[in-house]
C-alpha cells in the first residue's frame, strides 16, 4: 500500500512540475517573440504519438519493453500532461478555424473516452468479482444457449411429470424472451438489479398455485434465472470494457492524422 501511495504521489509531483515548467517555458518564449506555439505543438504531437504506442505495446507483450502496468501508468499521466500541453498550445482560448475546431473536438473526444476507459477499468473488475462466477467473454453466447436448453428441458419435464401446464405457461409468458437473448443491458451497466428481483418475485408469487413437485422445479428455475442474470451482467460489463477501445483507438488515430495535417499547414504559413 505504501508503495502504491508513493507511486501515485511521485506521478502527481512529476505531472505538476512538468506542467508548471511548460507554462513558464511557453510564457518565456512568447515574451521573447519566439515561436512558442510551434514548440508546444511539436511537443504535443510527439506526446500523442507516444500515447498511441501504448496500443502497439499491448499487441507485442513478448518484447522487453517494461511491464504493461508500467506502460499503463505512463499512459495515464502522459494523458493528463497532454491535456495541459493542449491548453498551453491553444493559449487557453477557444480555437478558431475549421481545422483547429475539428482538432479540438477530436482531442476532447479522445480525452473523454480515455477518462471513461480509466474509470471503468478501475470500477468494473471488483463488480465482476463480487457479482458471480467469472466467465470468458467469448464463451457467453454458447453458455446462454446451453442454459436455454436446460430451462426448456426442465419445463417440458415438469409438464410430463405433473400433467400441469402452470410452469410452462409462466415460462412462455415471462421467461422465454428472457432466456432467448441478453436482457437489461443498461441495468447491469448501472448496477440496477430491480429487473432480476421483479422476475424472482413473480416466480415466488406463483408458488401458491403449485404442488410439491412443481415447487422443486420452480426452485431449480429460479437458480437458472440467477445464472442467466450473471451471464447478462458479465456480457454487459466485459463488453463495455472491450467496446470502449473501439471508440478510443480510432479517434486517437484520427487525431494524429489531423494533428499532422495541422502541423504541416502551420509550418508552411509561419
Amino acid at each position: 500500500m505504501r508503495a502504491f501511495v508513493f507511486r501515485r504521489l511521485l506521478g502527481l509531483v512529476l505531472l505538476v512540475s512538468l506542467s508548471v515548467c511548460c507554462c513558464w517555458l511557453d510564457f518565456s518564449l512568447a515574451t521573447s517573440l519566439r515561436p512558442a506555439a510551434r514548440v508546444s505543438g511539436i511537443s504535443l504531437l510527439a506526446l500523442l504519438v507516444m500515447l498511441a504506442l501504448f496500443n502497439a505495446r499491448k499487441k507485442l507483450p513478448f518484447l522487453p519493453l517494461l511491464k504493461a502496468s508500467a506502460w499503463m501508468q505512463f499512459h495515464i499521466y502522459a494523458g493528463w500532461f497532454a491535456m495541459v500541453l493542449f491548453l498551453i498550445h491553444i493559449g487557453f482560448k477557444l480555437p478558431r478555424g475549421a481545422l483547429e475546431v475539428t482538432l479540438a473536438i477530436l482531442f476532447l473526444c479522445v480525452t473523454f473516452s480515455g477518462l471513461f476507459g480509466l474509470a471503468i477499468s478501475r470500477w468494473s473488475p471488483a463488480r465482476l468479482t463480487l457479482h458471480g462466477e467469472g466467465l470468458i467473454y467469448e464463451r457467453i453466447p454458447a453458455l446462454r444457449a446451453g442454459l436455454r436448453r436446460e430451462v426448456e428441458e426442465l419445463v417440458l419435464g415438469s409438464v410430463a411429470a405433473t400433467n400441469s401446464s402452470t410452469i410452462a405457461d409462466f415460462y412462455q409468458a415471462k421467461l422465454r424472451a428472457y432466456f432467448e437473448r441478453p436482457r437489461y443491458l443498461w441495468s447491469h451497466v448501472l448496477g440496477y438489479s430491480k429487473p432480476l428481483h421483479q422476475l424472482l418475485s413473480e416466480l415466488e408469487a406463483l408458488d401458491r398455485y403449485l404442488n410439491a413437485e412443481e415447487r422443486k422445479t420452480m426452485t431449480q428455475l429460479a437458480e437458472l434465472v440467477r445464472a442467466k442474470d450473471n451471464l447478462d451482467f458479465q456480457r454487459a460489463v466485459q463488453g463495455m470494457l472491450k467496446g470502449w477501445l473501439f471508440v478510443h483507438i480510432p479517434l486517437t488515430y484520427a487525431l494524429l492524422l489531423f494533428a499532422a495535417v495541422h502541423g504541416i499547414v502551420a509550418w508552411g504559413f509561419t
